[in-house]
């Protein structure tokens, strides 16, 4: 019985619509707020949505997506949907969602540079998202230094420039149907001189343009071709011939960030292989994830528990247990980690006392159920020791 019931809970069939009300398998909507910048001097509205492991007291960080144009609810509902798709299929992992929203009568003039237009406030917007944005983000939300931009048309533009001006500072960025050229500006030239600088840790671009702009697409995708002679730049661009202008979000978005995190994935999956007997690895991949994206990206509780799962259903218990206590130290708040461990001591006649006092304490502080959720853990426990 306690195989069959948390499988499914592993399978987070639980955690869906009923639980959260919302659309999402593996993300909650924790807040929609109101921000008054001090760089901007006018109020931004946001959305944070965290994963459903999130919880103020886990210490643990995870990566920063920040999504522009919420108030552009189609394409920003499918972009958070495609997020939440591919994180429940172990493709990219748990992140921190800012959406921001951008009201008609301010969205020119906070994507463009005095350069281009005297009463530009990009270079304010800019200072709003790193210097008020990312350390409310990192401080309250526990995001991590790792920084995903996504952006459409003239916020397309925008994440571009910051790309090619805080290249240090970002992870990669999604742009979607950009503008390339304004007054005084041009940024095909300014991404091109970024091949001749040297990185710490690989930087990802893409970019998607339809049927509205073809020339800009030919320049671009010529320079960012040049891009092979510098492995630490990854970018590549897709031309939709036959799209419109709103079409190329929900056309690139998905590819765009499987390519993204399709190194993280690999380095999962060698962990997860039937053949990897040797849990140890997973401190070398680690660093191997380190080393290509610069910081950490923490496994998923998927594939840590199906790790464990792996060797119970082996009869290899002693790993199982291995694998289920590297879950644990990772996921503290998943308390039905504990329950696996106490089933396996069951089998092995290993005394389990000390994991029963580990699922309670778990599971009082865990945010990860909901009270209904916890009381069926609780008869779990009392079924499986009475």
């Amino acid at each position: 019985m306690i195989k069959k019931q948390f499988v499914l809970l592993f399978i987070f069939t639980l955690l869906t619509t009923c639980l959260f009300g919302q659309n999402y398998e593996r993300y909650k909507k924790l807040k929609d707020t109101t921000l008054n910048s001090k760089n901007l001097r006018y109020e931004k509205k946001i959305s944070v949505t965290v994963p459903i492991e999130w919880q103020k007291g886990l210490k643990k960080d995870f990566p920063l997506i920040i999504v522009f144009d919420r108030q552009n609810k189609r394409s920003h509902n499918y972009i958070i949907n495609t997020i939440d798709y591919l994180t429940s299929n172990e493709l990219m992992p748990s992140s921190i969602i800012i959406s921001i929203e951008s009201e008609q009568r301010y969205r020119y003039i906070e994507t463009q540079y005095k350069i281009s237009d005297s009463n530009g406030l990009a270079l304010e917007n800019e200072k709003f998202i790193f210097e008020e944005l990312i350390p409310l983000a990192e401080k309250k939300y526990k995001a991590a230094s790792f920084r995903l931009f996504i952006g459409h048309s003239r916020y397309g533009y925008f994440t571009t420039s910051l790309f090619s001006s805080r290249t240090n500072d970002l992870n990669g960025v999604i742009s979607m149907s950009p503008f390339f050229i304004q007054k005084n500006t041009d940024l095909t030239d300014s991404i091109g001189k970024l091949m001749k600088r040297s990185y710490s840790a690989k930087k990802y671009y893409r970019f998607g343009i339809g049927n509205d702009f073809p020339e800009d697409f030919s320049k671009m995708d010529s320079i960012t071709g040049k891009y092979l002679l510098n492995p630490f730049l990854d970018i590549k661009g897709s031309h939709f011939k036959e799209a419109g202008h709103d079409a190329t979000p929900g056309l690139l978005i998905n590819t765009a960030l499987y390519e993204i995190f399709e190194e993280w994935s690999a380095s999962q999956a060698k962990y997860s292989s039937i053949k990897q007997k040797d849990l140890s690895i997973k401190t070398a991949l680690e660093q191997e994830i380190r080393n290509n994206y610069g910081t950490t990206l923490n496994f998923s509780i998927g594939i840590l528990n199906g790790k464990g799962w792996y060797f119970y259903n082996e009869k290899q218990y002693d790993k199982a247990i291995q694998a289920w206590n590297i879950l644990m130290s990772s996921y503290p708040n998943f308390s039905e980690g504990y329950l696996y461990i106490i089933n396996t001591q069951i089998q092995l006649k290993h005394n389990y006392d000390k994991t029963v006092e580990d699922f309670k304490e778990s599971l009082i502080n865990s945010e990860f159920y909901t009270e209904n959720e916890k009381t069926k853990l609780m008869t779990e426990l009392h079924e499986m020791i009475k």
